[in-house]
């Protein structure tokens, strides 16, 4: 393997493992967001049910 084909290769590798980190990374950012404004409304509604009573 000549010495370009080898930095290609290590580019379009990087690039791949880059992507599947970014990637991942979204998608716990997003779940985690997900839980804090499920939270956030359930404690809404509770405390609203409190005041009508």
């Amino acid at each position: 393997m000549s010495e370009i084909q080898s930095m290609m290769l290590s580019v379009c590798f990087g690039a791949t493992v880059g992507y599947l980190i970014g990637n991942l990374v979204g998608i716990i950012i997003f779940a985690v967001g997900e839980i804090q404004e499920k939270r956030r409304k359930r404690q809404k509604d509770e405390d609203t049910s409190i005041k009508t009573e």
